[in-house]
């Protein structure tokens, strides 16, 4: 028998009624008091009605087609690539001790903006934004060389085609001299800095050709074009267009202000930088090197018209494909092109350097700022001893829309949107925004805040700033999706991680709202083994460059490894650590609230 039954007997020999059952307690009791109890607790929110967040973050693609546009700008129409606004990238997600709280949206600024009678925009006008004249040499710069004489010289160009600008150096490693190529009468960095704009227009005889002069129709944002787009033929035509009229102005301001050292006979060897989350891409390395090869035969003619153009890419496909070289124009078509990651380049010139050890670990984080995107990668550089080449191993990396022009972009768009709804009777302002909102060739630093584009202009925002809200996405990128992404994956351990030399460069790096990352990356409360020590890039030794500040070398970074480089192994994938899990989590330390 049961001991419930025992019980009950028990007591009916006793003469005594048994007790009543005693109440369970808890939520899903229904004994007495529990509608009593009910009144007085606080209303909970429904499982099923609370979304926790994934495990991990998944990228998100936007639906939006690329497209162009073409804009009015002083009269000369401009086609601009547009690309597709960036889905959200999921918050990474921390380990939780409770139900998680429902993400909520980001809320989107607020502000109110009021205008004097003589407001205006100050910043980077159309007229200022007029790039400086190209500089014009003796030697046009279509031939290859002079070969006045028999000696017989290597050089090596490194062509750094970025999304505003393209940058040169040609190196002569026999010498031990590089030279910084400059394109336009202007003082400091930017007279080494040639504006990736491109014009079609007609000639004085009819034909429709490439120009650098401002004739026809300008053509923007021919990298971003070409990565959207590779099989895209226009595309295509404007990149080769440009890339040859670049190549003429290097090879005629070499031949004109060096052809006492360089009359013989040249040896031509191109080196062209590509983002390294494209390298992998070997469908796209190969059209770098179709399209370079394109622009240098391009770049011999005299017409470079849009026929000529295509007949050059066709003619470097063929050879691209295993076709003999032509004897007649041998030294034209004899030419060696290399595609190497950009990291690897930038990072040469330093590593090159005193400041080298190569028997310390040399694991670095490297912040390159451009205009359109932010590249962010922790990789180790390792040479052998007696040997030259450098090898890569990249532990991360990592590729977003967060350059400074993306930062503009998101600025203007919120100041159209308030002049609009706030300041209907000022078209004048709404006009001067429009006409600064697409550039992406600016030479001007972008302002410290939103109101620094006017004059008699007030901006409040009400909650966060706009700047406050990208800066968020530019810190979880670098911190979370680069730095601690090597130690969550167990590819690095803590005590690699503490001290890791950071260097912060591209043209966008000038801002200070992109140097608050070498404050915010130096320590973490709670951390120990966070936090990274800044460097700077150091101007290498024999770099020829008048009139460049020292600290504006980083912008010529890229061009200068890359005509120096001798690339050893690359490795992409680095395997985990052999190392016991410690199952500590460090979530807490680096995840904002």
């Amino acid at each position: 028998m049961k001991l419930e039954g025992l019980i009950r007997q028990a007591y009916e020999k006793a003469g005594k009624e048994p007790p009543e059952k005693p109440q369970r307690k808890g939520r899903r009791g229904k004994g007495k008091g529990h509608a009593k109890h009910l009144q007085h607790k606080k209303p909970q929110p429904q499982a099923e009605n609370v979304r926790p967040p994934p495990k991990k973050a998944e990228a998100v693609e936007s639906s939006q087609p690329a497209k162009t546009v073409t804009v009015t700008a002083n009269g000369t129409r401009i086609t601009r690539w547009s690309a597709p606004e960036p889905a959200p990238k999921p918050v990474r997600v921390t380990k939780q001790t409770s139900v998680p709280e429902p993400q909520q949206d980001a809320v989107e600024p607020w502000l109110t903006i009021r205008a004097s009678a003589d407001a205006r925009v100050t910043w980077h006008t159309l007229r200022a934004a007029k790039p400086a004249p190209i500089e014009t040499w003796p030697r046009s710069g279509h031939e290859v060389h002079m070969g006045n004489s028999s000696d017989e010289k290597h050089l090596y160009l490194g062509l750094d085609f970025g999304t505003s600008s393209l940058k040169a150096v040609i190196s002569d490693r026999e010498r031990q001299l590089t030279y910084a190529v400059p394109f336009r009468d202007i003082q400091g960095v930017a007279r080494y800095l040639l504006p990736c704009r491109v014009y079609r227009g007609t000639t004085d005889a009819g034909a429709e050709s490439y120009n650098l002069d401002g004739h026809g129709v300008a053509f923007q944002d021919l990298k971003l074009a070409l990565l959207s787009a590779p099989d895209s033929h226009e595309a295509q035509l404007n990149v080769v267009g440009f890339l040859a009229l670049a190549l003429r102005l290097i090879r005629g301001w070499l031949l004109s202000t060096h052809g006492a050292t360089y009359g013989g006979e040249i040896i031509w060897d191109m080196a062209v930088g590509l983002p390294f989350a494209n390298r992998e891409n070997e469908k796209l390395v190969s059209l770098y090197k179709t399209l370079s090869t394109a622009a240098w035969i391009a770049s011999t003619k005299e017409q470079l018209t849009p026929a000529v153009v295509l007949q050059a890419i066709k003619r470097a496909e063929e050879l691209s494909a295993g076709a003999p070289v032509d004897s007649s124009v041998e030294e034209v078509e004899d030419i060696v092109v290399d595609v190497h990651p950009e990291i690897a380049a930038q990072i040469h010139g330093f590593v090159s350097s005193g400041a080298y050890d190569p028997n310390a670990s040399n694991i670095y984080l490297l912040v390159d700022v451009g205009a359109g995107t932010l590249d962010a990668s922790v990789f180790r550089v390792s040479r052998e001893a007696g040997q030259s080449k450098d090898s890569f191993n990249f532990f991360t990396t990592s590729v977003e829309p967060h350059g400074v022009m993306n930062l503009h972009r998101q600025r203007t768009g919120a100041l159209q949107k308030a002049l609009a709804d706030q300041l209907p009777d000022r078209a004048d302002l709404l006009q001067s925004v429009k006409g600064i909102s697409q550039l992406t060739d600016a030479e001007k630093a972008l302002p410290e805040d939103i109101a620094g584009y006017f004059q008699g202009v007030d901006v409040q925002f009400h909650g966060e700033t706009i700047d406050r809200q990208f800066y968020r996405q530019v810190k979880r990128q670098v911190v979370q999706d680069t730095y601690v992404s090597v130690l969550d994956k167990k590819l690095l351990g803590p005590q690699q991680m503490r001290g890791m030399p950071m260097f912060v460069c591209g043209g966008g790096s000038r801002s200070g709202f992109y140097q608050q990352l070498k404050t915010d990356m130096q320590s973490s409360l709670g951390c120990s083994w966070f936090g990274v020590t800044p460097k700077p890039l150091q101007r290498p030794r024999g770099l020829q460059a008048p009139g460049l500040p020292r600290s504006d070398y980083h912008r010529l970074s890229v061009a200068y490894g890359l005509s120096r480089l001798k690339l050893g192994e690359v490795v992409a994938q680095v395997p985990a650590l052999d190392v016991e899990d410690r199952r500590k989590d460090f979530s807490e330390c680096y995840i904002e609230k």
